[in-house]
């Protein structure tokens, strides 16, 4: 009799612990993709802010050594901070240089020009734009970000990195190699790879509610460029020629996977640069 009272409390003990095992399980699936979301949310943010003070850094340092002068007309930040990166570019093409960081500008200048007249013919394959064809150090820049990609509708915004590989997709978005650098111009088309949707966290899963006539901004180390959504595609994966150039336009093109969950075509936000 006392040994079947003591089998008794075992196997309750044992249903207790499997029921204890249960619920834990279902309590970790329901709070991952929380406890995900905040991590990875917090991580682009902190990437965000990161480029921000490496940049007003450098515009403080070209004031204080005269390379930019701070005059009352100059744009300030949330801070006071002087802020020439806030004023819109609306010329149709880029200044010629720039006060601080020029080496890298004069780069991609130079660069955009080439990728047209070559016709992107290094542009073949996935391996030809996750990883960058540059190093930000050799340009005095240790954040690894060219600057941040905003969309007000959707509530974003996300550090622009060289290259669309995965290590530069989680910590925010990606710039496709072989494909134009972020400072406008005729004859250029930038394109950023974004996730459709990383581990909880939104990033593009909402892009289907871009429409025409909506606005994307990039801010660079220089100034801020503006584009209004025109139309949307979706391709295969490996499909190359929807993105390329499109002569005598100012583009930037999103680049995303679809549908959702799925991820075996890409969709695409055809943007063209809003100019005087």
């Amino acid at each position: 009799m006392k040994n079947d009272k003591n089998s008794k409390k075992k196997k309750r003990r044992i249903l207790l612990l499997l029921l204890l095992l249960i619920f834990l399980v279902g309590l970790g699936f329901f709070i991952y993709p929380i406890a995900s979301k905040m991590v990875i949310n917090k991580k682009a943010r902190d990437n965000v802010d990161i480029f921000e003070e490496e940049r007003d850094k450098i515009i403080e340092e070209a004031i204080n050594d005269g390379k930019l002068p701070s005059d009352t007309k100059m744009p300030v930040d949330d801070n006071g901070k002087p802020a020439p990166y806030k004023i819109v570019m609306s010329d149709a093409e880029p200044k010629s240089d720039q006060p601080y960081l020029d080496k890298l500008y004069q780069y991609m200048l130079s660069r955009n020009k080439e990728l047209f007249e070559t016709g992107q013919k290094s542009f073949n394959s996935s391996s030809s734009y996750m990883y960058p064809e540059i190093d930000l150090k050799d340009y005095g820049i240790s954040s690894k970000s060219i600057g941040t990609l905003e969309i007000g509708k959707l509530d974003l915004r996300l550090s622009i990195f060289l290259g669309a590989n995965d290590d530069n997709m989680m910590a925010g978005c990606g710039h496709l190699t072989n494909t134009s650098y972020p400072i406008g111009g005729t004859n250029n088309n930038c394109v950023i790879a974004v996730h459709r949707g990383l581990g909880g966290s939104d990033f593009l899963r909402y892009v289907e509610k871009l429409e025409a006539g909506d606005i994307v901004r990039i801010e660079n180390f220089w100034y801020t460029l503006e584009y209004k959504v025109t139309q949307v595609r979706i391709i295969a994966p490996d499909d190359v020629k929807p993105i390329l150039i499109q002569d005598g336009k100012d583009m930037l093109t999103l680049y995303t996977c679809h549908p959702y969950g799925v991820n075996s075509q890409r969709y695409l936000v055809y943007c063209e640069r809003i100019t005087k």
